[in-house]
């Protein structure tokens, strides 16, 4: 192997004349002086370390945009379904306090069911009420109160809430089913 490798221009030869025997390495003709400092000045950095300088670059600004988004997936699905299981409890609750006889407001069975459906989805600390059925055809209602939290600390860290909690209210109302009793 040749030292220096194909590729390198700057190379000396060494010509041998029969007569006058070896002589002393020579500068490749097709080189001048000039060329070599316009080729030196133009290599600032490889083309490879200026590429991967600039996907670093790249990556730091779409990174923490691309994580904002996909964690912001996650907490809006989980907000979705707190929510949806907290509709669905109080409509199982309201069904449930509509079937009850003689029910009164904030009925234990009632209040159990609720908290029962949402405790299967992780959700504690909700605060269920009934009424006693009222007005004319009598209706029964049930509300739930319950403060969700973030999955992770991105909401607070955007400004979405400043506690780390959400606010969650549903309300559902059924015409009880059964005569009403006397009070």
């Amino acid at each position: 192997m040749r030292a220096g490798g194909p590729h390198d221009r700057k190379r000396r030869r060494s010509h041998v004349c029969p007569e006058a025997g070896p002589t002393a390495p020579t500068q490749d003709p097709r080189s001048s002086g000039k060329d070599k400092r316009m080729r030196r000045s133009g290599r600032r950095g490889s083309a490879i370390g200026r590429k991967a300088g600039s996907t670093t670059v790249e990556m730091a600004f779409v990174l923490p945009l691309f994580l904002l988004v996909t964690v912001g997936t996650f907490e809006f699905g989980r907000a979705w379904l707190t929510v949806n299981t907290v509709n669905h409890a109080s409509r199982e609750a309201v069904r449930l306090a509509v079937t009850i006889e003689c029910l009164t407001a904030n009925n234990l069975t009632v209040i159990t069911k609720a908290n029962d459906i949402l405790a299967t989805a992780g959700l504690t600390g909700a605060t269920v009420t009934n009424t006693a059925p009222f007005g004319d055809p009598p209706a029964v209602t049930v509300a739930i109160a319950l403060n969700a939290s973030f999955m992770t600390g991105v909401g607070p860290l955007l400004g979405f809430s400043f506690t780390g909690l959400i606010p969650l209210t549903d309300t559902a109302t059924m015409r009880y089913e059964r005569p009403t009793c006397p009070p």
